[in-house]
């Protein structure tokens, strides 16, 4: 949780807006931690689909949009 474990939540604007909320659980600080150590070590690096211009924002919107992308969409400037 980015906000602690409380907070509150507009359920009034969210079901104005037809809203989902949904929660996910992804590990404590100590896990991240050794998460990076062992990519670390592995040397793994990210898969990079595309690269696009910043000025080409669209066009990298548009591409992801379309689905076909196999690893990351990046914008450069």
């Amino acid at each position: 949780m980015l906000n602690g474990r409380g907070g509150e939540i507009p359920t009034a604007k969210l079901m104005a807006k037809q809203a989902r909320l949904q929660g996910l659980i992804v590990g404590s600080r100590r896990d991240q931690i050794e998460m990076i150590r062992a990519i670390d070590a592995s040397d793994l690096h990210p898969i990079i689909d595309r690269r696009f211009a910043l000025d080409e924002i669209a066009d990298a919107f548009r591409h992801q949009e379309a689905g076909h992308h196999f690893g990351k969409i990046c914008l450069e400037f």
